[in-house]
């Protein structure tokens, strides 16, 4: 049995998600334990009760990165198998990176709380929003931004070749909304996230960031991992540090990425977070093989008594 992981990043996030596996694995509370105690902060208080900084992206990332490590931390201790390739959404990046040993535990959570400062502050005070279009080729939805000529209005996600996601000034964004269905978009979704990831206007926290990853150690991971900014494994630590930063003012190609993940011609696709958000969206990339939230916690023990040792 071969396997990709899938880390996903913010989106996916929902109120009391992983409530019964707090409940039946301690790593989850140790693991949350130890965010808390860097934030400062009751992130157990905020995922369980019904608090609007879950989809604060300094909040967010945070507790996303923590629940997905706390998953793999008991695919590891059961002696799992580790995958053949892993990929992971913007925030979920950097959840492969810790899970795959390329980051220390203390350095990932360093990171993600500079990434969340740096791009809370490059949004500074303009008024954005992300909105998800459905239904719409990536390439001609690119055409409608371009003839609208705006002043902030950018395609950041190119998920699927149905589904784009888009960056732009809130009011910009709602007036775009007809040009989009009258193109033949069925849908346009807002999402819940507070700034305008992988767009020009992160160009500010991309720049900070290398700053950091000099004083951070990255180390080979122990899994591959298909970088979003080139949809590609990277060669080197320093290819790994160069994607990172520009990863959060670039565009993420997921649709690249998983035509890249096809080729491994993998069995089984595990998403290791909230929801199956990316396993929907891999199956509209027609990625083949069978799909597994972790979230589920019927499938997750199914899998850890399956595939443990």
């Amino acid at each position: 049995m071969s396997f990709s992981f899938l880390f996903p990043g913010q989106g996916s996030q929902y109120t009391g998600m992983f409530k019964e596996h707090f409940e039946e694995f301690s790593e989850f509370s140790e693991i949350l334990g130890l965010g808390e105690e860097y934030y400062k902060e009751d992130f157990k208080s905020i995922i369980f009760t019904e608090d609007p900084r879950l989809s604060d992206t300094y909040y967010t990332q945070p507790i996303l990165m923590l629940m997905s490590y706390a998953l793999f931390k008991v695919w590891e201790r059961h002696n799992c198998p580790m995958p053949k390739i892993s990929a992971g959404h913007s925030l979920g990046e950097v959840s492969a990176l810790l899970c795959s040993g390329g980051m220390s535990f203390e350095d990932a959570l360093k990171f993600i709380k500079c990434r969340a400062t740096f791009m809370i502050e490059s949004k500074g005070d303009t008024k954005t929003k992300m909105s998800a279009v459905l239904g719409l080729d990536g390439s001609e939805l690119q055409k409608i931004l371009t003839n609208k000529k705006a002043k902030f209005l950018e395609a950041v996600n190119f998920n699927s070749p149905t589904q784009t996601v888009i960056a732009g000034n809130a009011d910009e964004i709602e007036s775009v909304k007809n040009d989009l269905a009258e193109n033949g978009a069925k849908r346009v979704v807002d999402l819940a996230v507070s700034v305008p990831s992988h767009s020009s206007l992160m160009s500010i926290a991309s720049t900070k960031l290398k700053l950091v990853l000099d004083e951070i150690s990255l180390n080979k991971p122990d899994f591959p991992i298909i970088q979003n900014f080139q949809a590609k494994v990277p060669i080197t630590l320093a290819e790994i540090a160069e994607n990172l930063s520009y990863q959060v003012s670039k565009p993420v190609q997921w649709v690249s990425s998983m035509n890249r993940l096809k080729k491994y011609g993998l069995d089984m696709h595990l998403e290791f977070g909230p929801n199956k958000v990316l396993s929907g969206l891999a199956k509209q990339n027609r990625v083949t093989g069978e799909f597994a939230s972790l979230d589920n916690i019927d499938k997750f023990k199914e899998l850890l008594s399956t595939y443990g040792k």
